[in-house]
């Protein structure tokens, strides 16, 4: 694999890790955003995950995939347990160090990368941009597979491609006001005589306290929706084509199955037009 993909996804693992740390960090946060004191279960929790993920790295040297899948089932199972935004975390890393190395034999490293990624997927609660992370990874088919094994693998992966595609799509506000913005900071009531930006427990009166917390929550939540509209904007064209590539291509693959491919498309895919373009490139890849 070349160096530049390498680098993209480790780098993209990087990330997801910061925003997992980040997201559970927000979470023990003040309402209004201005404490920086971190929770005790990232204190407690992120030595050793960072240590399981530098631990991966040795594969890429060793390269003994039968090794690797025992110790990711160790270690998967321990964070799941856990909490919820390490194990995607942890799950990640590993998806990274599949879909960017050589690590000696491509179709098992396929295999695994595809079962990891769909293991992620099938523990729900992720949002969509972790959603379309993982589903990018299931890009990746082994060069050689029974045709049972290949069947199935190729209705998982076809399915999440598809459901992705249906969460995109109806994520998507096509009538989304970009030049409304949410408050950088929120500025309390005016009665309090407070800066925006102020935590809520310096406004004494309850009353106005409440008011101030209502609406540092409404902006949280706009804030929330314009970076998820902003990112589908940036994104979606790029993750459709992908998406469609992906179905044209394992369906033009040996055995055909039009049949079950048309099924997918009519279930999560609404528009007729876009459903037929892609079921023609599969019938005419044939001739």
């Amino acid at each position: 694999m070349n160096t530049n993909r390498a680098t993209v996804h480790q780098s993209r693992v990087r990330a997801l890790l910061v925003s997992s740390f980040l997201l559970v960090l927000l979470s023990a946060l003040a309402a209004n955003g201005k404490s920086t004191e971190k929770s005790p279960r990232i204190q407690a929790s992120s030595p050793e995950l960072e240590k399981d993920l530098a631990d991966l790295d040795s594969f890429r040297t060793t390269r003994n995939l039968e090794s690797l899948e025992a110790i990711v089932g160790r270690d998967a199972t321990k964070w799941k347990k856990r909490d919820r935004q390490f194990y995607q975390a942890y799950l990640f890393g590993v998806c990274g160090l599949l879909g960017s190395y050589d690590l000696g034999d491509q179709s098992q490293q396929a295999l695994l990368l595809g079962r990891y990624a769909i293991l992620a997927l099938s523990g729900g609660d992720l949002d969509l941009k972790e959603q379309i992370r993982f589903v990018e990874f299931l890009a990746q088919d082994p060069l050689q597979v029974d045709e049972k094994t290949w069947k199935t693998v190729r209705r998982q992966k076809a399915e999440w491609w598809l459901k992705t595609w249906e969460r995109v799509e109806g994520s998507t506000d096509q009538t989304f006001n970009f030049d409304d913005r949410p408050f950088l900071n929120v500025r309390p009531p005016l009665a309090t005589g407070l800066p925006a930006g102020v935590s809520p427990e310096s406004v004494k009166d309850p009353k106005l306290r409440a008011e101030y917390e209502a609406a540092i929550a409404d902006n949280s939540a706009k804030a929330q929706r314009y970076n998820d509209q902003q990112y589908l904007k940036q994104n979606s064209g790029r993750f459709f084509t992908e998406a469609e590539r992906y179905l044209v291509s394992a369906y033009s693959r040996s055995p055909a199955d039009l049949a079950q491919l048309n099924a997918l498309l009519t279930k999560f895919i609404g528009d007729p037009a876009v459903r037929k373009r892609i079921s023609d490139e599969v019938s005419n890849s044939g001739r």
